[in-house]
């Protein structure tokens, strides 16, 4: 396995990814994360801030940068949770509501853009295997992975 080659095309793929929405919503204010936001409220809409950190694998102060500038755009609003009163909820606003299908069209467009002239079978199997691979990388435990690694070197 060419590590260097897989490590490139991983990254090729994000940031032409974050190059793509950033152009595709630059008309309407959103940049990548604010849409990567969008799209997570979508589906979770009433979460917290800190639950919508955890699930995008991002730092606390990430999030309420994006989640502040989508507040501040009228993309999504901050409700007080009725059980805990020092939790914030985030809700979608009329105006986040009306940009989802766009949202989800254009990454789609994407999506099929960088799969063309792949079988439909092989996407499946690479998304399944995407999704498998994005679950470990979640639960990945890195300081062991980097002692095994330091171990296995001072072993050679």
């Amino acid at each position: 396995m060419n590590v260097k080659h897989n490590a490139r095309f991983f990254g090729i793929l994000n940031r032409q990814l974050q190059t793509y929405i950033n152009l595709a919503f630059k008309k309407i204010g959103l940049n990548y994360w604010e849409c990567i936001f969008l799209v997570n409220l979508y589906d979770n809409e009433g979460m917290n801030q800190e639950k919508l950190a955890s699930i995008l694998l991002i730092d606390k102060s990430i999030a309420t940068k994006n989640i502040n500038s989508l507040v501040n755009k009228g993309f999504i609003i901050r409700k007080i949770n009725e059980q805990d009163k020092r939790a914030k909820n985030l809700y979608l606003t009329d105006k986040g509501k009306d940009y989802k299908e766009q949202i989800y069209s254009l990454i789609e467009k994407w999506i099929d853009y960088i799969s063309d002239g792949i079988d439909k079978d092989t996407q499946d199997f690479v998304i399944n295997k995407l999704h498998i691979m994005a679950e470990k990388a979640r639960n990945a435990d890195f300081n062991t992975l980097i002692m095994t690694n330091i171990d296995d070197e001072d072993d050679n």
